[in-house]
């Protein structure tokens, strides 16, 4: 027969395991420059991004208005020395990640992006707004584009609300377990 710590424990367990946790919405919002239109996405993670982390998001197209990038890879880096990080994406192809913060497009139709986090900010660790600065290169045949687009990082929690059930179940059981306790020490 289990001790009344371990049923108190046990049960305080299931009581709380419904319990949610919150998540963080990573919302990019990038200005035109250089050519590129201007666009946004957005990805939702369970805990802050660091470092060599490539986070999941839905693919994003960056276009020049004919032309258009399909990013599909990405991967974070943290320059030292100068608190700054950075978001990297690329669509594949001749296109590259380059670790701590660049990236390389060696032939069309690929491309390729990096967004800055603004000095001081190594990888936001706290919720807010954050200004980008981006450094992308795109070929297509017959050209490409060297740009420099700015923008913001945008960091909110999206809650997963708690079952109220969950505490009201845990004060039951906390409260049951110590009457039984009560009684066989009487």
């Amino acid at each position: 027969m289990l001790s009344w710590v371990a049923k108190t424990v046990a049960l305080c367990a299931l009581a709380l395991c419904g319990s949610a946790r919150a998540s963080l919405v990573y919302e990019f919002d990038i200005g035109a420059a250089g050519g590129i239109d201007a666009f946004s996405f957005s990805f939702t993670v369970p805990s802050f991004v660091g470092e060599g982390q490539s986070p999941a998001f839905a693919p994003f197209t960056v276009t020049d208005g004919t032309d258009t990038w399909t990013m599909i890879n990405d991967l974070t880096g943290h320059t030292a020395g100068v608190p700054s990080g950075c978001f990297m994406f690329d669509n594949g192809g001749t296109s590259s990640l380059q670790p701590p913060c660049g990236v390389g497009v060696f032939a069309p139709p690929d491309g390729a992006l990096t967004l800055a986090l603004g000095v001081g900010v190594p990888l936001p660790t706290a919720t807010g707004a954050y200004p980008l600065s981006g450094s992308g290169l795109f070929d297509f045949a017959g050209g490409g584009l060297q740009t420099s687009p700015v923008g913001t990082l945008s960091i909110t929690g999206a809650p997963v609300s708690e079952p109220r059930t969950g505490t009201a179940l845990f004060s039951i059981v906390v409260a049951a377990l110590w009457s039984t306790r009560r009684k066989r020490l009487a």
